[in-house]
């Protein structure tokens, strides 16, 4: 017994120290540290589409702490807590069924955060990381978090804002999107207004159309997202034409998915206009084909009997082409004198001067300052404040050879915003403005410029890059609009189609099977590539041959600028002293 009992005064001596400890004592009788349970970062929030995800899991990953799930109440509710974790978190919801997930992020700092997942939440990470929200729960490190910041998500959430109320999805009620109270949807009751606004996205996008008039789906609408943000990658090499994020929730022409309702701004390079005169908006009602012109007159376009995307105006002999990415190629009769004038046209969009950075290539006509336009081309690189640097030039007066350049080293112009749309180009030394640029990106991301001088030259603008190898097979069928030395359109709209038959090794130049549609002239031709410079492409002239071994085929000389992601080339044909927009046929 005496053993026992020191035994048990033995245990109670070692127990008494760690009682302590539990109950928040200084320490042991040792001296040493008791040991310290880990902080827990607490996120919850709601997830919906309208009405709740009810039965889904909600994964977090975050700055700190280990990867963490917890699942969805039937309202949408969910409470997760993430051992030693620290903020920003990304998060991603998986339906019940594992055939949607959505994502959404915390930013901030503390112990504790809100955040609900849903379509508009997923479309703020898209905004914020220009890329698939996927990729940044997947990819989620130290670098990644270091972009997931208060300001960047407020600044992405107004983007989405943008974005929406361009097709009349006023999301302004719902408040913040991540943070704010979110009630879904029930079988017997409507939400609150965040669940109101992301009804009115679900209804636009059951009945809108992508750039392909392939029904609109929330993955679609995130990719043109991701491609409009500022912290987009540059473009793939090869860029796919199609409608920006703004477009493709408004309604599309019946017989063309391309052309939206809403604002174009319109460039009408015109010989002994005023520069006011060379630019204007015109407004289209693409469900009824109604437009109103820069004058505030009114008129109707007609779509062609068999042809998508072509159209004529009121006096059926105009000629609009419209283009995957919405860009519009016109030849524009004047009842006046009789005459067709250029004319290009593409929705409005405001651009930052610091969106112009970068190395540009041109190709256009311009002014030789006694009666004629004379093709050019020309390069430079614009800095974000609006200069010009690295200039050359690019053309012959006489026979338009483009393969000599000439360094231009002074009387450069400078570039400021205007408040009216697009930008002004002062020259050097001079407060007036001396000619007008445009900007417009596509859903690929890519920008282009038209701009055009008040003696009515005028240059289309692609940043500069090497030209993309087309695949062999690749079949191409185009309009082609042509315009003289006078700046007047040709009287008739012609077509080609091609078939690329080859490529060389070294990819400089491929062969292709071309033809005018309707025509009898088909016969096989060679284009180099990246000729005479790096982003052109150049076609000698020849005499060939036709497939049928009979007819002989005059192939002309041409230039060609491809204006990425924008369905469409700019061409010079020196032998015809003509200036040509092809444009891509959907």
């Amino acid at each position: 017994m005496k053993n026992a009992k020191n035994l048990a005064r033995h245990a109670a001596a070692i127990a008494l120290p760690l009682a302590l400890a539990a109950c928040g004592g200084s320490g042991g009788s040792d001296g040493t540290t008791p040991p310290v349970t880990p902080a827990s970062l607490s996120l919850g929030g709601t997830a919906a589409t309208g009405a709740a995800i009810a039965n889904g899991t909600v994964t977090a990953r975050c700055a700190a702490g280990a990867r963490t799930s917890a699942a969805t109440g039937t309202d949408g509710r969910y409470a997760l807590a993430v051992t030693s974790g620290a903020l920003p978190c990304v998060l991603q919801v998986t339906t019940s069924d594992g055939g949607t997930s959505l994502y959404s992020v915390a930013a901030g700092s503390g112990s504790s955060a809100t955040a609900n997942i849903t379509p508009l939440t997923h479309l703020v990470v898209a905004r914020l990381t220009g890329a698939d929200p996927a990729a940044l729960f997947t990819g989620f490190d130290s670098t990644s978090a270091a972009t997931v910041t208060t300001g960047a998500v407020t600044q992405a959430q107004a983007g989405v804002a943008t974005t929406l109320s361009s097709a009349g999805i006023d999301i302004g009620a719902a408040g913040d999107l991540i943070t704010g109270t979110l009630t879904p949807d029930t079988s017997t009751t409507a939400g609150n207004a965040y669940a109101a606004a992301l009804d009115a996205l679900q209804a636009t996008l059951t009945t809108a159309k992508d750039s392909d008039g392939a029904p609109m789906t929330l993955a679609t609408l995130t990719t043109a997202v991701a491609a409009a943000s500022p912290a987009a990658p540059a473009p793939a090499t090869t860029a796919k034409a199609s409608l920006p994020a703004d477009l493709l929730l408004k309604p599309a022409a019946a017989s063309c998915a391309a052309l939206r309702s809403g604002r174009y701004q319109v460039v009408m390079p015109q010989a002994g206009a005023t520069l006011a005169d060379q630019s204007g908006i015109v407004t289209i009602d693409a469900a009824t084909l109604a437009i109103v012109y820069t004058d505030g007159s009114s008129g109707q376009l007609t779509a062609h009997a068999t042809e998508a995307c072509r159209f004529t105006d009121e006096t059926g002999l105009s000629d609009l082409v419209v283009s995957k990415a919405g860009v519009v190629a016109v030849r524009s009769y004047d009842p006046g004198s009789a005459t067709y004038t250029p004319a290009i046209a593409f929705p409005v969009q405001a651009h930052a001067l610091a969106e112009l950075a970068g190395a540009w290539n041109t190709l256009g006509l311009q002014y030789d300052g006694t009666s004629a336009y004379v093709g050019a081309t020309a390069s430079g690189t614009f800095s974000a404040t609006g200069t010009l640097s690295g200039v050359s030039t690019c053309g012959d007066a006489g026979d338009w050879n483009v393969a000599t350049c000439n360094a231009v080293t002074g009387g450069l112009p400078s570039f400021q915003v205007d408040a009216a749309g697009g930008f002004d180009a002062f020259p050097a030394g001079s407060t007036v403005a001396g000619s007008r640029t445009f900007a417009y990106r596509s859903g690929s991301g890519d920008l282009m410029m038209v701009n055009v001088d008040g003696d009515g030259s005028f240059e289309i603008r692609t940043p500069a890059h090497a030209v993309d190898t087309p695949a062999v097979g690749r079949v191409t069928t185009t309009w082609d609009l042509r315009y003289t030395n006078a700046l007047l359109a040709t009287p008739s709209l012609t077509e080609s189609t091609n078939t690329v038959q080859s490529v060389d090794a070294s990819g400089a130049s491929y062969t292709r099977l071309a033809k005018t549609v309707g025509g009898t002239d088909e016969h096989v031709e060679t284009v180099q590539l990246d000729d005479p410079r790096s982003g052109y492409n150049f076609r000698a002239a020849a005499t060939v041959t036709g497939t049928d071994g009979t007819t002989v085929v005059n192939v002309s000389e041409w230039t060609t600028l491809p204006v990425r992601g924008m369905g469409l080339n700019a061409l010079l044909r020196p032998a015809q002293k003509q200036f040509m927009f092809s444009v891509q046929q959907p």
